[in-house]
C-alpha cells in the first residue's frame, strides 16, 4: 500500500506534469527532505543536462569561465565568495587580489577582505573559452594590474611576521597573480623621491612702483 501511495504523493507535491510519474524509490527517499520537489529534481537530473559542466582548454579540472554574482575566480574551475575580515584575522594576499580586481577597497590596518565559501564556475557563451584571471569574475574581464611599490610597502607593514619571511612569501604570491617577480622585494626598498630645494620655482615679478621697492638697487 505504501508503494502505491508514494507516486500519488509525489504527483500532488509536484505540480509540473513532467514529475507526475516519480520513481517510487526516489519518492520514498525525498519524502524525508524539506524540499521534496528540489530533492526529486536533483535525484533525476543527469549530468549531461547541467549546462555549467564544460571543459576548457582540455583541462578536466576546469568546468566554467564565469563565477556566480558575488564570487571571484580562484583556480581550477573554482570560485569563492568574499566578505569583510575581522580585526582578529590577518591580512592575506586575497585582500590584495580582491582590491586590485576592483571588488573592494584597498586593505587598511583596521579592515580588509577575505575569501569565504567555495562554488564551481559556470559556462557563459558570451565570454572566451579560457580560464579567468585570478580574483576576476569571468574570462571577459581584463587582467588586474599589480599594486604600486608604495602600496605594497604599506601593505607589508600590516602583515605579521619577520620582514625577510613575509617579503619572500609575498614575492612568490604576487608573482603567481601578476606574473612579475620580486614585487615585494622592490617595494620594501621603495623611497619617495625627495623634493629638490634648489629647483627653480620660476621668476618672481617685482613691483618697482611700490614705495618700498622703487629706490632699491634691483629697480634702478
Amino acid at each position: 500500500m505504501k508503494h502505491l501511495l508514494l507516486p500519488l504523493i509525489a504527483a500532488l507535491a509536484l505540480p509540473t506534469a513532467g514529475y507526475a510519474e516519480v520513481d517510487p524509490k526516489v519518492a520514498e527517499f525525498c519524502l524525508k527532505a524539506a524540499d521534496f520537489a528540489g530533492c526529486v529534481k536533483t535525484m533525476t537530473t543527469k549530468s549531461t543536462d547541467i549546462p555549467s559542466m564544460r571543459l576548457i582548454q582540455g583541462k578536466t579540472e576546469l568546468t566554467g569561465n564565469t563565477c556566480p554574482s558575488g564570487y571571484v575566480y580562484v583556480c581550477a574551475g573554482n570560485c569563492r565568495g568574499f566578505e569583510r575580515s575581522s580585526l582578529s584575522q590577518l591580512l592575506t594576499i586575497d585582500g590584495v587580489g580582491l582590491w586590485r580586481a576592483g571588488h573592494v577597497t584597498r586593505p587598511k590596518w583596521a579592515y580588509y577582505f577575505k575569501l569565504t565559501d567555495l562554488t564551481k564556475a559556470v559556462y557563459d557563451p558570451s565570454c572566451p573559452d579560457k580560464e579567468p584571471y585570478l580574483y576576476t569574475e569571468k574570462s571577459c574581464d581584463v587582467k588586474p594590474s599589480p599594486p604600486e611599490s608604495k602600496d605594497i610597502k604599506k601593505l607589508l607593514g600590516i602583515v605579521a611576521g619577520k620582514r625577510e619571511n613575509k617579503v619572500n612569501l609575498w614575492d612568490k604570491r604576487l608573482e603567481n597573480i601578476y606574473g612579475i617577480p620580486n614585487l615585494a622585494s622592490d617595494a620594501i626598498n621603495y623611497k619617495k623621491a625627495p623634493s629638490n630645494p634648489n629647483a627653480s620655482t620660476g621668476s618672481v615679478k617685482i613691483n618697482c612702483d611700490s614705495p618700498v621697492l622703487k629706490n632699491k638697487p634691483r629697480c634702478n
